[in-house]
């Protein structure tokens, strides 16, 4: 005699209940966790040929952590934050372990608020920045870190730069405006108060002994201004590295002649590498795109460069959109939902009409 084994069969309900919820946590391991990964081995490969030359730098703009008071719905700005900051922090992560940078540059709108914060306020943001970007990477404690001031860090576009604006952000990311590593000197340049750094050693730029490495958030050769011919003058800067447009491109000149600009966009179309020998013919400014999903573009991500002796290797590192993945939520949380409240209205109808026919019968 055969006996079978029985199970119990599920009903219709129990099946399609038990198909949605895999369906839910494939896509939530998928776009929580595997769609960086799997970004992050599309990035192009750079290498140093000789590291004791080498210099790796990882370039953060805008990223505008945001604030608690200027969000269109108030009551979603704790989820608002945690999704932004969450965002940040996995990116970023991706792309430090990516570069294993030697130098980390963050370009300005370090915060999207500071500039209107109360000081409590800002100190809470300060917090953020160190959870996001500094605390997981505690063990890499020789990694130079260099902060620039935005407009949205200390005012310049929407409220004034006053004194107090400033000194409060040099306070919480206190360093020097000329700072060196290796062959290379990093500059700050604030173009919000027109402040460039004391530097009184006469030099000439097709000297690349040393290589001079502008940084400013608000772009110069991108937006030509008698400040930017003082800057140039004074510092004669191999390349520049700069922010706030939100967007990405390389802008070269003729260091000497200074006319005729060409303009290079950057897309994540394609990744691609860009070669330039400094201190040759022409000076560089690289526009780094944001690296928040909140600014207003799907073009995200951090710029990384190599500089060994005078040669730039440039490439940009695109982060997955954010927005893409969060707007697949809605059908996978809203149809279930909408189907089980049809099921429940049909169910209730059906029951009136019973009802109904039984009490006239």
């Amino acid at each position: 005699m055969i006996v079978k084994a029985s199970f119990p069969r599920l009903s219709k309900k129990k099946l399609l209940l038990t198909f949605w919820t895999i369906l839910i946590l494939s896509y939530l391991f998928y776009a929580e966790y595997v769609i960086y990964k799997l970004k992050s081995h599309s990035w192009p490969s750079m290498v140093c040929k000789n590291e004791e030359t080498c210099t790796r730098i990882l370039l953060v703009a805008d990223p505008q952590i945001i604030g608690n008071l200027n969000e269109p719905l108030q009551i979603l700005t704790p989820f608002t934050i945690y999704d932004s900051d969450r965002y940040l922090k996995i990116t970023y992560y991706y792309a430090f372990h990516f570069t294993k940078p030697h130098v980390v540059v963050f370009l300005g709108d370090i915060m999207d608020e500071a500039h209107i914060a109360s000081n409590d306020h800002f100190q809470g943001y300060v917090k953020r920045v160190y959870n996001i970007f500094l605390r997981p990477y505690g063990e890499f404690q020789h990694v130079k870190h260099i902060w620039l001031p935005g407009d949205n860090d200390i005012g310049g576009e929407d409220t004034d730069v006053t004194p107090k604006k400033l000194q409060r952000f040099e306070r919480a990311f206190s360093q020097p405006s000329l700072i060196n590593h290796q062959n290379i000197t990093f500059f700050k340049i604030n173009r919000l108060t027109d402040i460039i750094p004391v530097y009184k050693k006469e030099r000439e730029f097709f000297d690349t002994s040393r290589i001079f490495i502008g940084l400013s958030h608000v772009p110069l050769m991108f937006r030509p201004s008698v400040f930017t011919e003082k800057v140039i003058n004074k510092m004669m800067p191999h390349v520049l590295f700069t922010a706030h447009e939100h967007k990405s491109m390389i802008i070269s000149t003729d260091a000497l002649l200074r006319k005729d600009n060409h303009i290079i966009p950057i897309t994540p179309d394609h990744d691609e590498i860009y070669e330039y020998s400094l201190g040759i013919q022409n000076m560089y400014e690289i526009l780094i795109p944001t690296c928040n999903y909140r600014m207003g573009t799907n073009k995200i991500g951090y710029g990384y460069a190599i500089i060994e002796n005078n040669e730039l290797s440039f490439t940009i590192l695109w982060s997955p959109s954010r927005f893409e993945r969060l707007a697949l939520y809605l059908p996978l949380v809203v149809l279930p939902l909408l189907v089980f409240f049809l099921f429940k209205s049909f169910g209730c109808v059906r029951k009136f009409m019973k009802k109904n026919y039984d009490t006239r019968v």
